[in-house]
């Protein structure tokens, strides 16, 4: 029983739009009427601007750490996992925004942040890099996911967090699906359109 109220608010948390809200209440712009239509921190960014897009993307991943966080301490850390996974998908199909959300990376990386704070900041570092080598965020994103997993693994050997993470990176994958077809036709929106 208790699992399940874990489980149940973090959907809800996850669920929170922050892109929409954020959009419409300084901006007076729904973001998902621009841009890729995605309520996400990176259309958030392309759309209202990098400041904006900061904010919603912070508390895209703060919403998805709390709930963990607090799982964390009270269940295990293979039941936070899984804690994680029903607030990443309030994030993609939010209850409170007709189930269209955004793609799960922010989710991810609050998931990873609330499990292990170091390996948290290492996955930060890891996409950046990636992001700044690839030119592209989508691919520095699914990247990152796939790589913190294998570390994460590494660190811990533990089976069922390496499904749940594993799960949750192809997710990732399956969400950028669109990016993907953009990536092979070549006009993916890139990091720095000059290079």
């Amino acid at each position: 029983m208790k699992n399940l109220l874990f489980f149940i608010t973090a959907y809800l948390c996850g669920s929170f739009p922050t892109g929409v809200v954020i959009g419409k209440t300084f901006y007076n712009i729904d973001i998902r009427e621009h841009g890729s239509k995605n309520m996400g921190g990176t259309n958030a960014g392309r759309v209202l601007g990098k400041k904006a897009g900061f904010v919603v993307s912070f508390i895209d991943v703060i919403k998805v750490f709390l709930p963990v966080l607090i799982a964390k301490h009270y269940l295990s850390m293979e039941s936070a996992a899984f804690v994680g996974i029903c607030a990443l998908l309030g994030h993609c199909y939010p209850i409170f925004a007709n189930f269209k959300g955004g793609k799960g990376v922010s989710s991810f990386f609050g998931i990873i942040f609330a499990l292990d704070f170091l390996l948290g900041v290492l996955l930060l570092v890891i996409w950046k890099i990636l992001k700044h080598a690839t030119n592209y965020v989508s691919v520095a994103s699914m990247l990152s996911c796939f790589t913190i997993t294998l570390v994460f693994f590494y660190k811990y050997k533990n089976i069922k967090l390496l499904f749940v993470l594993l799960l949750l990176s192809l997710f990732i994958v399956y969400l950028h699906r669109s990016n993907i077809k953009r990536l092979i036709n070549g006009n993916e929106n890139k990091v720095n359109p000059n290079r």
